[in-house]
């Protein structure tokens, strides 16, 4: 839908009516937390000229509510960009959404746009990447003329793809490189955000807190969901959500990366679904080409580089640049979550077995939240450590693995959930890591196994004074294994440091 929008515009009488008829969800929550974002715009506005203003993000992250945030007080054109459409279709259906003459090219209709309007704003722009590619050397004519005569306009574009984004502004050979005056890329909302909103949510238990943020990390959009399904417990809404015949994101992460991969998006979703089943080293990955790591790393490094979709994460005491026991991670909770437990199981959807599939989910759930609760204990292990609430100041954390020589068959690698180094001061602290509570009892033989593990760890051997932790859902007898000198931590201790 597009429109114009100024006092003379009922905007304000359609505002209500969508809210009333619940179908215009950009207006439905609380505005959250984009007040940088917010201010840089705001700043740019109140320069003169000619402002080119590009917003991407992957979809559903907020870029159309924060321009319309932006833009609430003022006068402004807004045009959506469908995917299949012509150029004509296209420019047929403005005419009769803005209420403008009918054009029969884009550089007349832009030019007409700019000329009677002082805020223009142009969503999922890339999308005339498929109506029309000729679109683009059009604007870049226009935005050249307009900045020469200091025309004041505020023109924004936005993206959901960030491989066209990045190749229609960023690619050198390109008509519109180097014409925005400012590319904001909008990341996911901060842990402490999404606590906030599940708080007005009504999800107040943090451990709850934790497996909604586990689904869908900190993208806000998908939390609107929570109001729809009204549902208080956890696992109820997630079955209602994914893993009923019609449900609403049962297709979402098909939505969110087929228009990124193009024709190749099987391969593609086949070394994600390995990476969120487990296998994340690259000879893991390579069994998916025969063995082939050089094609699998072609593969993971597109998606790293290019999609910026995965990471790859090597041991902390390692030099990332050489280390060959790397292993590769999806940035986005919810891809993650939606190959571990949906695309995988594809088939038991097509054939109707939606009790098994939502018993999968069930039965470990449990599991993928213990891997993302290791994410959010590296957060808080750093905000402590900001805030000088350890007995030693440490300038590098992270998870750390290796091999154990002369080991037998089946033992010959260790992991450490978290290790925390100074290396000044020779200090390292080792930290265990479990989504689950512990007695007195689990929790000393965990750490009599860290402590095992640590003497393995090659670093300052025989200099370093060294620190032991658990950081877990719930330590009964926490107070005591404090004074005996272990740092430890559980939901209570994250309160305050989440707010």
């Amino acid at each position: 839908m597009g429109y114009w929008r100024g006092v003379d515009n009922p905007w304000n009488i359609l505002k209500f009516i969508c809210f009333i008829c619940n179908i215009h969800s950009i207006h439905k929550m609380r505005f959250y937390n984009r007040d940088e974002e917010l201010r840089i715009l705001q700043k740019l506005d109140k320069a003169k000229g000619f402002r080119f203003i590009v917003i991407y993000g992957r979809r559903r992250i907020g870029k159309t509510t924060l321009t319309l945030k932006f833009l609430d007080d003022k006068k402004y054109a807004y045009i959506f960009v469908p995917k299949g459409k012509t150029m004509i279709a296209f420019l047929e259906d403005k005419s009769i959404d803005l209420g403008i003459p009918r054009f029969m090219r884009f550089k007349d209709f832009l030019e007409y746009t700019l000329d009677t309007q002082d805020y223009v704003f142009f969503d999922e722009f890339q999308n005339f990447n498929f109506i029309d590619r000729s679109v683009f050397s059009d604007m870049q004519e226009i935005v050249d003329r307009y900045k020469r005569s200091n025309r004041d306009v505020f023109l924004i574009v936005s993206g959901s793809s960030y491989s066209l984004i990045h190749k229609i502004f960023g690619d050198y050979s390109h008509p519109l490189y180097g014409r925005s005056d400012l590319d904001m890329n909008l990341q996911p909302l901060r842990l402490e955000v999404i606590f906030n909103m599940l708080d007005d949510l009504g999800v107040h238990p943090l451990d709850e807190k934790i497996r909604y943020w586990s689904v869908f990390g900190g993208v806000p959009k998908y939390y609107e969901m929570l109001e729809r399904v009204k549902s208080a417990d956890f696992e109820e809404t997630i079955v209602d959500l994914f893993f009923r015949r019609d449900s609403f994101f049962r297709d979402e992460g098909k939505k969110v990366l087929i228009s990124e991969f193009g024709g190749e998006h099987k391969i593609y979703f086949s070394v994600l679904e390995a990476i969120a089943s487990g296998r994340t080293s690259v000879s893991e990955i390579s069994t998916l080409f025969d063995g082939k790591s050089t094609t699998a790393s072609r593969y993971l490094d597109m998606m790293r580089k290019e999609y910026k979709l995965v990471f790859r994460e090597t041991p902390l005491l390692s030099d990332p640049r050489k280390s060959r026991r790397g292993l590769y991670g999806i940035r986005d909770n919810f891809i993650s979550f939606w190959f571990a437990f949906v695309n995988r199981y594809e088939a038991y959807f097509e054939q109707g077995r939606f009790d098994e599939v939502s018993k999968i989910f069930l039965d470990n759930h449990n599991g993928f939240t213990g891997r993302m609760f290791e994410l959010i204990a590296n957060e808080f292990l750093s905000k402590l450590n900001a805030r000088r609430g350890l007995p030693a100041t440490f300038t590098k954390i992270g998870r750390h693995w290796g091999s154990i020589s002369g080991a037998e068959k089946g033992r010959t690698e260790y992991e450490i959930d978290l290790l925390a180094l100074n290396e000044k001061t020779k200090e390292i602290g080792f930290f265990e890591v479990k989504w689950r509570d512990l007695n007195l009892r689990e929790a000393g033989n965990l750490l009599l196994e860290l402590r095992r593990k640590s003497e393995i760890v090659n670093w300052n051997s025989g200099e370093r004074k060294e620190y032991y932790g658990l950081i877990a859902k719930k330590i009964n007898g926490k107070e005591k294994l404090r004074k005996d000198g272990c740092l430890c931590y559980d939901l209570e201790d994250f309160d305050i440091y989440f707010k």
